[in-house]
C-alpha cells in the first residue's frame, strides 16, 4: 500500500513517520511541502495528514484530482474544519487519532479557567514589582459546587467535564443533538444554548467549527450569560464573535476569559482584543507540554495503517466521505 504522509508539524511528523515506516506492506512517501502533493498522490492508497487548516482548497482538489485510488485519510489534527469547508470524496474513509491530545488540551482549558478566576495574572504582575498586593482578593472565585457548561462533547469536551467534576461542579453538556452522554449531568441541543447560559459559572468551548457553530457566542449569547461568569475557548477562534467578547469583558458581564484560539492567528498587534480586561490569551498552545501526545498519536496512526493493509475495520471513523 502506498501511503502519503503530509504532517507540517515537525514534532508530530517525527513521531508518526518512524512508526508507520515499520509497518510491513506499507510504502511510505513523506511530503513536507503541499506543492509536492500532486506527484506524491499519484497511485496512493492512503494519506496521513491534517483535516484542519492544512486540508485547504488546494489539498482537497489535489486529493480528488490526483488520488482516485485513495480509500483512507487519517487525520492527525483535533479539528476537522478543513473537511467541513472543502469536502471529502465519497469513496474515502476518514479516521481520527482517537483524541491523542484530549487530556492535555483539557488540562490547559482548566488551567485558563482557574488562572482567570484566581487572578493569577494580577499576582504575577505584583510579584514582578515586588509588591504585597491583596487588592485582587475580592475578585477570587471558587468553582466548588458551581455549574459549568461544556459546549461540544467530543473527547476533549468529555475530558474537560471529567476534570471539572473533580471540583464537584455540575456539568451541562451542549451538543448538536442534545443527546445525554456519560460524563455530564444533563445535556441540551446547541439550538437551546441560551436557555442554560444563565446557569453557568463557567462556559467551556470545545466544539468543532462548522457552519452551525460559527459565531456561536455572539452579542445575544453574551447578553444571556450569568453575570460574573467565566469563558474558556480551546477549540477554534471562529466560535466567538471577538468584538462581542471584548464588550462583555468591558461591561463586566464576563468576569474573565481565557482563550487559546483567535481569528486570525496570530492575532495582529493592535487588535482590540489585546486591550480587553481580564483576558488571558495563549497562542494556540493547548495541545503542548506532553511527550505522551505525539506517542499516542503515532500509536493510533500505526494501528489504523495496520488495519488498512490487513483489510480490517478502521478505528475512530469520522462522519465524512464513506461514512457521511
Amino acid at each position: 500500500m502506498r501511503v502519503v504522509v503530509y504532517i507540517p508539524i515537525e514534532a508530530y511528523r517525527n513521531a508518526v513517520v518512524p512508526e508507520v515506516q515499520r509497518v510491513r506492506g506499507a510504502e511510505i512517501v513523506v511530503v513536507t511541502d503541499e506543492a509536492d502533493l500532486p506527484a506524491a498522490l499519484k497511485g496512493a492508497d492512503g494519506m496521513i495528514s491534517s483535516g484542519a487548516s492544512k486540508y485547504n482548497a488546494f489539498v482537497a482538489k489535489t486529493v480528488r484530482d490526483e488520488g482516485p485510488r485513495l480509500r483512507w485519510f487519517q487525520t492527525v489534527a483535533a479539528g476537522n474544519e478543513g473537511f467541513e469547508a472543502n469536502g471529502v470524496p465519497p469513496y474515502m474513509e476518514v479516521t481520527s487519532s482517537g483524541g491523542h491530545s484530549a487530556p492535555v488540551v483539557a488540562e490547559h482549558a482548566v488551567a485558563l479557567l482557574l488562572a482567570s478566576a484566581h487572578c493569577v495574572p494580577e499576582f504575577v504582575r505584583a510579584t514582578e514589582k515586588g509588591v504585597w498586593d491583596r487588592s485582587f482578593s475580592p475578585r477570587f472565585r471558587s468553582f466548588f459546587r458551581k455549574t459549568a457548561i461544556v459546549v461540544g462533547l467530543g473527547r476533549i469536551g468529555l475530558e474537560i467535564a471529567r476534570k471539572l467534576h473533580a471540583f464537584d461542579m455540575r456539568v451541562i453538556g451542549v451538543t448538536k443533538s442534545g443527546t445525554l452522554k456519560d460524563g455530564v449531568d444533563t445535556c441540551v441541543p446547541v439550538s437551546d444554548i441560551k436557555s442554560v447560559l444563565g446557569e453557568a459559572d463557567a462556559i467551556m468551548l470545545a466544539a468543532p467549527l462548522n457552519a452551525g457553530s460559527q459565531g456561536l457566542m455572539g452579542a445575544a449569547e453574551f447578553a444571556a450569560i450569568k453575570p460574573g461568569a467565566y469563558l474558556v475557548n480551546i477549540a477554534r477562534g471562529g466560535l466567538i464573535d471577538q468584538a462581542a467578547l471584548r464588550q462583555a469583558l468591558l461591561d463586566g458581564r464576563l468576569a474573565g476569559a481565557g482563550i487559546d484560539v483567535t481569528v486570525p492567528e496570530p492575532l495582529p498587534a493592535g487588535d482590540p482584543l489585546w486591550t480587553a480586561p481580564n483576558l488571558i490569551l495563549s497562542p494556540h498552545t493547548a495541545g503542548g507540554g506532553s511527550a505522551e501526545s505525539p506517542r499516542r498519536l503515532a500509536a493510533a496512526v500505526r494501528q489504523n495503517l495496520e488495519n488498512f493493509i490487513a483489510g480490517k475495520p478502521l478505528l475512530h471513523t469520522l462522519p465524512y466521505g464513506a461514512h457521511a
